[in-house]
């Protein structure tokens, strides 16, 4: 048993996986089994209006910087046209939340200490709840002006900008905080 740690402990990459693995089959459990409890259920919905509001409310915020009269009602965020352009419905995978669950799951599991996770997850996930303002306001903004690319912008070209913040949030991980890139480095 102690031979099985030490390789563990000793090799990043499986370490890595592992971690990986338990990060995953919690997350599983979670929708899978805690999700029927109704308590946490309930709960769950309610973070998620909670964060809506907040998404819908840095929207118009930003979208009203651009000029444009904005209203909000449920989910939805829309700029204010005689035409009656359609709006903008934030359901639940438009808030962001599989992409803020992979940079926070990527970097919890990437080597690195635990101290700088602590504060470098949250901090990342509060860029990323930017980004997803500016674009839910483009879209807002997009759905008004040009409707004909609302598909391409909300389907390829947001997703493509979320991506690589994340990845950029993960390359400042990976050079400045991660134990792998200072293993590498060599000294002079």
């Amino acid at each position: 048993m102690k031979n099985i740690y030490t390789i563990i402990k000793n090799n990043i990459w499986l370490r890595f996986i592992l971690v990986g693995i338990i990060l995953f089959l919690v997350f599983l459990l979670f929708y899978k089994v805690l999700r029927n409890n109704s308590v946490i259920d309930k709960i769950y919905v309610d973070i998620l209006l909670w964060y809506a509001k907040i998404l819908l409310a840095g929207a118009k915020f930003v979208t009203e910087l651009f000029g444009y009269e904005v209203v909000t009602y449920g989910k939805t965020i829309k700029i204010v046209d005689e035409i009656k352009t359609m709006g903008v419905y934030l359901d639940r995978g438009c808030m962001g939340r599989n992409v803020m669950l992979g940079y926070a799951g990527l970097i919890a599991v990437f080597p690195g200490k635990f101290v700088h996770k602590l504060w470098y997850i949250p901090m990342g996930l509060v860029i990323i709840t930017f980004v997803n303002i500016i674009r839910i306001s483009g879209l807002a903004i997009t759905a008004y002006c040009c409707p004909e690319y609302s598909d391409i912008n909300h389907y390829l070209i947001f997703k493509i900008v979320a991506w690589a913040v994340i990845f950029i949030l993960w390359i400042i991980w990976f050079n400045k905080f991660s134990s792998i890139s200072k293993k590498n480095t060599v000294k002079s």
